[in-house]
């Protein structure tokens, strides 16, 4: 009677014994463990496609066990995305989700333990893999699960790092270029601005440029290929009416046959800031510009969508450049 007593009593006990949840093994598994090591990274991103994932700063992370090797021990790391939705239930937290190869471990992910010693001798820390998910200015919690062969046991078997991810984009704008008698361009309303006032010859005729070239920069540099520049010409009456107001005069588009794009493109070599050749925009027929009339034109640059290293214009005023005639009665 008494080994039935026994037995009930331990059926009594395994069936009221409960496996723990995943988030309640977690909690165990870290205990007061809440440390994340911040680093920062950066991305380029052209017409949308981002490259030149680099790992900025970081802090390493001491791979080690609770004692000393008995054996050369091999510590692998792994990114383990399922953590951070477990990390903000259990702390509270918003962290965005991530790709499993946003990031990844420093080192191939494996760190070695000599025989006698109780620390690799590299360090663990993240680096930015593929940033085409991420967002800019976003901070990324990257939960990393370690685990020891050999049966070695970790002093911390899983580690928390926190990258926060800028992403550059890669935008072209105009600035500057070349100059006619004494008249130089300069930055008017955020725009390059070339302000001629003409004179005439003895038989009347307006003393202009030909034509003038044009410069480009990039915002950034983009080391991986050269960047194109494309260009039109812009005399819409959006363009008149705005920089008239803005100026507090009253202008008039440039006649029609006065004013063309001779070169329209032009490259920024890569790793570099500024264009290596320029636009070029040409000026002819100067008997129909009226003398004491303010004359404006506008060259903006733009998108070649067919071509992959057309990079964008920077949004705003400073992707034009701007050309102003009055010739003198």
């Amino acid at each position: 009677m008494k080994r039935y007593g026994v037995a009930i009593l331990l059926l009594i006990l395994v069936s009221c014994t409960k496996k723990d949840d995943a988030l309640t093994e977690l909690a165990r598994e870290l205990g007061s463990y809440k440390y994340s090591y911040i680093e920062t990274g950066n991305a380029i991103i052209l017409n949308g496609v981002t490259s030149g994932e680099t790992t900025l700063t970081y802090r390493g992370f001491p791979v080690s066990l609770t004692g000393n090797a008995s054996g050369e021990t091999v510590v692998t790391a792994t990114i383990d995305t399922s953590l951070v939705a477990s990390y903000n239930t259990l702390y509270n937290e918003t962290n965005p989700s991530i790709s499993a190869t946003a990031f990844l471990p420093s080192f191939n992910g494996s760190y070695r333990i000599a025989a006698g010693e109780n620390t690799a001798t590299d360090s663990l820390y993240i680096t930015l893999n593929d940033a085409s998910k991420l967002k800019d200015n976003t901070l990324y919690l990257v939960p990393v699960r370690l685990t020891a062969n050999n049966g070695g046991q970790l002093s911390t078997s899983i580690v928390f790092f926190k990258m926060m991810v800028t992403l550059t984009a890669v935008d072209l704008y105009i600035n500057g270029g070349g100059s006619f008698d004494y008249t130089y361009p300069y930055a008017r309303n955020g725009s390059q601005y070339w302000g001629f006032y003409l004179s005439t010859d003895d038989s009347g005729q307006p003393i202009g440029p030909a034509s003038l070239n044009i410069s480009v920069a990039a915002g950034v540099r983009y080391p991986f290929d050269e960047l194109h520049a494309y260009a039109v010409t812009d005399v819409s009456d959006s363009l008149i009416t705005a920089f008239s107001a803005a100026a507090y005069t009253t202008y008039e588009k440039f006649p029609e046959g006065t004013y063309a794009i001779t070169k329209s493109s032009a490259t920024v070599a890569p790793n570099t800031l500024y264009s290596k050749d320029s636009l070029t925009v040409s000026f002819s027929n100067y008997s129909a510009f009226k003398p004491g009339t303010f004359y404006l034109m506008g060259v903006k640059l733009v998108t070649d969508p067919n071509d992959p290293l057309s990079a964008p214009a920077r949004k705003g005023v400073t992707s034009y450049a701007l050309f102003s005639f009055y010739i003198f009665q």
